[in-house]
């Protein structure tokens, strides 16, 4: 039998970002299937794509979006399950504990692969939410336009979780005097960042490149963390001496927090996953003044648009 490859692997082939792959996906150039919710590839296609042979290739059924009831499944005890692949917040904690003792409890999964991948997750149904911010410097937006290319012509919903601040967690006193993107550059400065396809990551990024701050004068940038806590538990212990997180994260182990940026993060799922029980809960709960004003006890957080459904279609 001959083996597949993941979309992973046949990136890493293709020398393009898996996002990349799953656009050519997407757009019929690259010819895929599914095992379980995973997307494979055949090394074949590869082979044929790279040498522009594609017309060659006895071309399979297009790999196309699940419509099974597969989303949104149930356990056995007939409780509504949610998988969430998306960017982390503190918040996104507070969020399920919330739903798992509600009225009607949920049950849940939660990946913290960032922004990007939860987005592409979504497109894939291996989750029924995604959480993200992602900006666009040419709507000047977040989410939507990113949404809108990523998943198009399907039916969606795009609600606010909630708007944070981002900014320096550094130790007490902010000994190295950190206040700008250049002061990451300054001697003896340990950066910790967050991982490829992290909505923070991708936002750095844009402002290193507007700033002309080349990475490599970053001592540490090659270091990544997966979520905010994890980052400030490695600069609470004295591991790194900053990296760019939410406000709640720092103030959390004690840290002091210089402010860089606000953003809004929001919370996204596939049209037949907003149909669902568990999804109305979700939404129940976005709502409710217990669960706004346990927000509202962390610090770095605005709640105006909470709750809001920001797009849909």
């Amino acid at each position: 039998m001959t083996l597949t490859l993941t979309a992973a692997e046949a990136a890493k082939i293709l020398k393009v970002s898996t996002y990349t792959l799953y656009e050519l996906v997407k757009r019929g150039e690259l010819p895929a299937h599914r095992i379980g919710r995973q997307l494979r590839i055949d090394p074949a296609v590869l082979e044929h794509y790279l040498h522009g042979t594609m017309s060659n290739y006895n071309t399979p059924p297009a790999v196309t979006p699940s419509t099974t009831s597969e989303v949104m499944a149930s356990n056995v005890a007939g409780l509504p399950i949610i998988r969430f692949i998306g960017s982390h917040d503190p918040i996104v904690e507070l969020l399920f504990e919330f739903l798992k003792h509600s009225p009607l409890p949920v049950q849940f999964s939660v990946s913290y692969k960032g922004s990007l991948n939860g987005l592409i997750a979504l497109y894939c149904r291996e989750a029924e939410i995604t959480g993200m911010h992602l900006w666009d410097n040419a709507s000047k937006e977040y989410n939507i336009s990113h949404v809108k290319h990523v998943i198009a012509d399907e039916s969606v919903s795009i609600v606010n979780l909630v708007q944070r601040e981002q900014g320096f967690i550094v130790a007490p006193g902010n000994p190295f005097d950190l206040h700008t993107w250049d002061d990451l550059t300054k001697q003896g400065v340990r950066f910790i960042n967050r991982q490829k396809g992290s909505g923070t990551r991708l936002r750095l990024d844009s402002y290193l490149q507007t700033e002309e701050i080349s990475p490599d004068r970053i001592q540490g940038y090659g270091n990544e963390e997966t979520t905010h806590s994890a980052l400030a538990c490695l600069i609470a212990n004295g591991q790194a001496d900053v990296g760019v997180g939410v406000k709640a994260a720092a103030h959390r182990l004690g840290l002091d927090f210089i402010p860089l940026f606000q953003e809004r993060y929001d919370l996204v799922a596939l049209g037949q996953t907003t149909k669902t029980i568990g999804w109305k809960q979700l939404i129940t709960v976005l709502n409710s003044p217990g669960f706004i004003q346990a927000i509202n006890q962390q610090n770095g957080y605005d709640t105006s648009l909470t709750g809001k459904i920001l797009y849909s279609c």
